[in-house]
């Protein structure tokens, strides 16, 4: 079965969150083998001199030691390519024929540095939390699987 991770830090602490993810979690099995994988980052000591510019450096290298080189890599970021529900099934299709699976790499609070090879994926121009992408990226995953099944659940 084709395998789609999502690599990410820290686990989410609100409730709606976890409970949102567990929906999809479960939805999405019927389609592919999903991972959740909640790595846990170093604590940051703000307003100190590069301390973001670290954290995203540190949550990169976190997150390339568990990269499958088999997988096609998708990193979340703002600046990347914005899909709609079909363009983005579309590609999840193209990779489910080349690919055995997808890791998509999330960042923290402060972000994630680029990580080479990278399919760079925007969730649009609004800023969102991490932990509210994460649900946002697990429910455009379940979204584009029940599209390429023609499934009723995405009516666009």
């Amino acid at each position: 079965m084709f395998s789609v991770r999502i690599l990410t830090v820290d686990p989410s602490r609100r409730d709606f969150i976890r409970r949102g993810v567990d929906f999809y979690t479960r939805r999405l099995s019927q389609y592919c083998d999903f991972e959740l994988l909640e790595l846990r980052s170093s604590p940051v000591r703000e307003g100190g001199k590069g301390a973001v510019a670290e954290a995203r450096r540190r949550t990169a290298e976190l997150i390339s030691a568990r990269l499958k080189p088999e997988h096609r890599l998708v990193q979340l970021d703002p600046r990347g390519k914005t899909l709609s529900s079909e363009e983005f099934a579309a590609r999840i299709d193209d990779w489910r024929l080349n690919r055995s699976g997808v890791d998509f790499a999330l960042g923290g609070a402060h972000g994630l540095e680029h990580l080479p090879g990278a399919f760079r994926l925007s969730l649009g121009p609004w800023t969102l939390p991490h932990e509210l992408a994460r649900l946002v990226v697990v429910e455009g995953l379940y979204r584009a699987f029940t599209i390429l099944n023609g499934h009723p659940y995405h009516k666009g």
